[in-house]
């Protein structure tokens, strides 16, 4: 029997049941991409006063904001350069959402984070991409080499491994720059190592946005060669996944959420990243993987607004390309739409961004069209 996506469920239920015996299938992904991509521009266009406040606040780096949609737009840019939306090719829309007044946030506002939400970082570290300018990649690295950060703040959305993958997407687009960039990323790591076991406003996270192994992959894919460094820690990882597949959200403490940010999904797409360096390992990697995969397959259809960080999108990325675009299925448009109208989802807070909305819909749906290795925005795709 099918999932009924449109059918109610039971109060306070985070996912629906799959009961699938036959896999769905999408007639057009490249179809839902322009869809998606679409609805971006048309409902929150690069302009001022901005269409989506996110607490009342504009820049907030990739998180949320003109930023994170423009790093949409420079990512399509790569795998479709030529593809028209809406009148213009993706270049040109990552150029528009990313001249609204990023120039106007100092660093000084910013610099207790040093993470995917920090403006300053991540829209210089945009443009020096876009734009193949260097001297906005000398903000970002000379911001890093003085960085007033708590310590302790390593975690992805708001510390030092945030800023190691924004160093990595620059040095995939401004390779004369590798040197340079390649030194700070040693600095970033070598004060990251010294804070284990990490933590996030005094608990020890586990998963991909504020916890462990968001970290550690963040280090790994920036420099493999502390892989063996961290094999230790990778392999303590490992044995806490449970024996239904997933991971605690906390160190001690099982919630039960099997999302992106915490959970198997988030587990899956890091080991699948950093598995090449582990090969040692590879045999427990992939064990994990596959029931990992398991119980994201059983209860990853997640009664969320389907989202990329807590929702069937990002969990999709988690599956093989076919259980992927079955997935995909409960959550095209036109489902959504009916869904939040029902009740079947629970409506998000902000719905253009790459987290939590449209930007991050519109990446998956990049990825199915694509057949792509599940790589994750912001995190894994470099």
């Amino acid at each position: 029997m099918a999932v009924n996506p449109s059918a109610p469920r039971p109060a306070a239920r985070r996912y629906m049941p799959n009961e699938a015996t036959t896999l769905l299938k999408l007639e057009d992904p490249k179809a839902y991409l322009i869809q998606s991509a679409t609805r971006i521009i048309r409902e929150c266009p690069p302009k001022l006063p901005w269409a989506s406040l996110f607490r009342g606040q504009l820049y907030r780096g990739l998180f949320v904001g003109p930023t994170s949609i423009a790093h949409l737009f420079l990512s399509l840019s790569i795998k479709h350069a030529d593809l028209v939306i809406d009148g213009k090719r993706p270049a040109e829309w990552c150029k528009a959402y990313l001249e609204l007044g990023q120039d106007s946030v100092p660093l000084v506002a910013e610099k207790k984070t040093c993470g995917i939400t920090n403006e300053y970082l991540a829209s210089n570290a945009l443009k020096a991409c876009i734009y193949q300018n260097e001297s906005h990649a000398a903000k970002v690295l000379d911001a890093l080499r003085n960085l007033d950060a708590d310590p302790t703040h390593c975690e992805w959305m708001n510390g030092r491994a945030g800023a190691l993958y924004l160093l990595r997407l620059m040095r995939k687009w401004l390779p004369d720059v590798t040197a340079e960039i390649n030194l700070v990323i040693t600095s970033l790591i070598e004060a990251i190592l010294p804070q284990q076991p990490w933590v996030w406003s005094g608990r020890q996270y586990l998963g991909t946005v504020h916890g462990e192994i968001g970290i550690l992959t963040q280090i790994v894919l920036s420099d493999p060669s502390y892989a063996p460094k961290l094999e230790g820690k990778l392999l303590s990882l490992l044995d806490l996944q449970d024996a239904e597949g997933n991971w605690p959200v906390l160190e001690g403490k099982d919630i039960g959420l099997v999302q992106f940010c915490h959970g198997a999904p988030g587990f899956v797409c890091s080991l699948l990243a950093i598995g090449p360096h582990f090969s040692s390992l590879h045999e427990r990697i992939d064990a994990a993987i596959a029931l990992g995969r398991k119980i994201t397959w059983e209860k990853g259809l997640l009664t969320k607004e389907p989202n990329f960080c807590h929702g069937i999108h990002g969990n999709a990325l988690a599956l093989d390309v076919v259980q992927r675009e079955h997935f995909m299925s409960f959550a095209t448009p036109e489902k959504i739409e009916r869904g939040l109208a029902d009740g079947t989802f629970e409506r998000d807070e902000e719905p253009y961004s790459t987290l939590w909305g449209e930007a991050g819909r519109a990446w998956v749906w990049m990825e199915v069209w694509d057949g792509g290795e599940g790589r994750l925005p912001m995190y894994s795709d470099v």
